[in-house]
């Protein structure tokens, strides 16, 4: 009886071990995909303010070192309310994917948008109670976001980027931007 409790505490003992070991190598993989990420900000110039690498298991990521899937949050510029990165598949200081997510404040506290029919958000939205379209423009290095073909947010880019489409939230107008190649050339 004694023989067999010592190899079932030696056996719980090396499957302890190795589940320890396992989550360790995971949490270490994430560190370096976050690291991955974090140089390839640093080259241009961007502090996060917040990071989510997504792409489970983290080991099998880092083992091909690619960060397949990140939320960057950065810190908003002024009549911003958020300013989101989302980088796919960086491998090797180049991304396959840039895309940002930049939202200006509303000109006004009583503001609402106005979703569609499926819930999806549009590009309208309620401001003291009187509908308001919004559209967008980025050429020459500089994004313009309009209320009512009115000016209401602008937004210097370091580099040409394509205009996916603006769109009324909770938190704000939101303009999605396509990088064109990598972020900062």
């Amino acid at each position: 009886m004694k023989k067999v409790v010592i190899a079932l505490t030696a056996t719980l003992s090396v499957f302890a071990v190795g589940i320890g070991a396992l989550f360790l190598w995971e949490y270490r993989s994430k560190a370096q995909l976050e690291a991955q990420v974090e140089d390839y900000l640093g080259a241009c110039d961007l502090s996060p303010t917040a990071m989510d690498v997504r792409g489970r298991p983290y080991i099998l990521s880092a083992m091909s070192d690619r960060a397949e899937l990140t939320y960057v949050d950065i810190a908003p510029q002024p009549g911003m309310t958020k300013d989101q990165l989302l980088i796919q598949e960086l491998k090797d200081g180049s991304a396959e994917r840039v895309r940002r997510f930049v939202t200006f404040a509303y000109p006004s506290q009583d503001a609402a948008p106005i979703t569609e029919s499926d819930g999806s958000f549009s590009d309208r939205a309620r401001i003291d109670g009187t509908p308001v379209t919004f559209s967008g423009t980025a050429a020459d290095g500089t994004l313009t976001v309009f209320a009512d073909g009115r000016p209401m947010g602008e937004l210097r880019l370091p580099r040409d980027v394509a205009l996916r489409g603006v769109f009324a939230n909770e938190a704000g107008v939101a303009a999605e931007l396509e990088y064109a190649a990598n972020l900062c050339g």
